[in-house]
């Protein structure tokens, strides 16, 4: 029986692995999706419209690709999750009404081919799945070389009929208005391309998109958040009628969150404490607060995913935390889903197999808490930055915390507030501009285009919260 306790009931039977389809792009689905994405992203997901802030440098990236006068990289902030949904809609439906507005009309059919973790096939359903490779999504691997995934990338990039889409932080980051780490990915395999059109003899450029994505959550929504906060407040066990319930102020929920939160971290050190014999470490004297929660939280993440990695057996290749989060996702899930056929076990081999898969499920319970925390922002609620959008944006963290903590996943994460998309492109980088840098120092120049990515993300954010507040 499951556990009433749980979000979800552990997985300690090995699974056959399920497989995607080659990624291809289906113009039939496609035609469907461009008509059903706005019905779509507002039943499903809570969208009440989205906009495009400063169309014309969209239009314009869109043009260029289309002439073949480069070749183009979207690079999209992935602070919430439902990005690659809410772009397909962009790209399909408001772009070339933008475009047309503009009396630069474009051929339909645009919509980006977005690179995804290889792991969505397997905790995914089997409508993600068969929907993902007929969009043209291509899977890659974080901590795996994967030779045949990255031809698809590399080829995609150099010649498909529609740009390449990937999220520089890597994944989902939970925060949209302060920027997180952003990898060198993007950079690195956007030069891969300008090297093989230099190879190729053509003319076309290589630029890399970047786009903003925020969310305006709707402040009629303030009594579902209120309920989620009375909701955490029972699940950490604290006195809920200490809470003015009729008091729906920021300054009131930001209280309650900050209690909550410090209740969360309280419950799960001692967790840690009393199993694995972790030491919480005392906050510096100086600091308090959210200063000092951040520091705990901190402490505490290499422990969980040292944690995660003595129950596998894997010694970590990285000092870099979410990297080591990256190799126990996917070590864990290869013991769920093993590459032999679970059905050709003999009976004894199963019986290893359900218990490797039982202790990777307990495993993967340490690296969710780091995916969720691992891109905490100590700073992100305060006097000066306080806003119901935050605040959204902080509740539905905590309330996924809690479901991962519970056995749950980024699944589990709610979408029920209503809102509305601002869509903010920067400036393009145009990557080919940088090939005789490159040649002479492809570390330093991959490291510098990186920053300047980070730098018209943040700009990016200063226009959204100039022109949208």
């Amino acid at each position: 029986m499951d556990h009433p306790n749980l979000v979800a009931a552990p997985i300690v039977k090995a699974r056959t692995r399920k497989r995607l389809a080659p990624s291809k792009i289906s113009g039939p689905l496609v035609f469907l999706g461009r008509y059903a994405a706005p019905v779509y992203l507002k039943l499903a997901l809570s969208f009440r419209g989205a906009e495009i802030l400063h169309p014309e440098a969209v239009v314009q990236a869109v043009e260029d690709f289309q002439q073949k006068r480069t070749r183009l990289i979207v690079a999209f902030r992935h602070a919430y999750g439902d990005e690659p949904q809410l772009l397909f809609h962009v790209f399909e439906n408001l772009v070339p009404r933008y475009a047309s507005r503009l009396h630069r009309p474009l051929r339909r059919g645009f919509s980006m081919r977005p690179i995804h973790d290889y792991a969505v096939a397997l905790w995914g359903d089997a409508v993600i799945r068969f929907i993902l490779p007929r969009v043209g999504a291509l899977p890659v691997y974080h901590s795996r070389l994967d030779s045949e995934s990255l031809n698809n990338i590399r080829s995609v990039m150099r010649d498909g009929p529609n740009p390449l889409g990937i999220a520089p932080e890597g994944q989902i980051s939970y925060h949209a208005e302060t920027l997180p780490r952003i990898e060198q990915g993007t950079v690195r395999m956007g030069f891969w391309c300008v090297r093989d059109l230099e190879k190729a003899g053509r003319p076309e450029h290589v630029e890399i998109l970047p786009l903003s994505i925020h969310y305006r959550y709707d402040i009629r929504d303030a009594k579902k958040i209120k309920k989620m906060l009375a909701r955490l407040e029972a699940l950490c066990g604290m006195n809920e009628s200490a809470n003015d319930e009729a008091d729906a102020s920021l300054k009131t929920m930001l209280t309650r969150i900050e209690a909550i939160e410090t209740r969360m971290l309280e419950i799960t050190e001692a967790y840690y404490q009393s199993t694995y014999g972790y030491l919480p470490a005392a906050p510096e004297k100086d600091i308090g607060g959210a200063d000092a929660r951040h520091e705990r939280w901190m402490a505490l993440l290499p422990f969980a995913i040292a944690a995660a990695e003595g129950i596998l057996g894997i010694e970590p290749q990285s000092a870099d935390t979410v990297q080591r989060m990256y190799r126990v996702r996917q070590v864990g899930w290869d013991r769920v889903y093993p590459e032999s056929p679970v059905e050709a076990l003999c009976p004894l081999e199963a019986a290893f197999a359900d218990r490797r898969t039982g202790e990777a499920w307990y495993a993967m319970r340490h690296m969710e808490l780091v995916d969720v925390m691992g891109y905490h922002d100590a700073g992100y609620l305060n006097a000066s930055s306080l806003s119901f959008d935050r605040i959204v944006e902080t509740v539905l963290t905590l309330v996924d915390l809690a479901g991962r903590l519970r056995g749950g996943n980024i699944t589990n994460r709610p979408n029920t507030i209503r809102k509305r998309a601002v869509i903010v492109p920067g400036d393009c980088i145009d990557l080919t501009e940088h090939l005789p840098a490159y040649r002479a120092n492809a570390r330093q120049t991959v490291q510098q285009l990186t920053e300047t990515l980070v730098h018209q993300f943040e700009k990016c954010i200063e226009v959204y919260q100039s022109e949208t507040k």
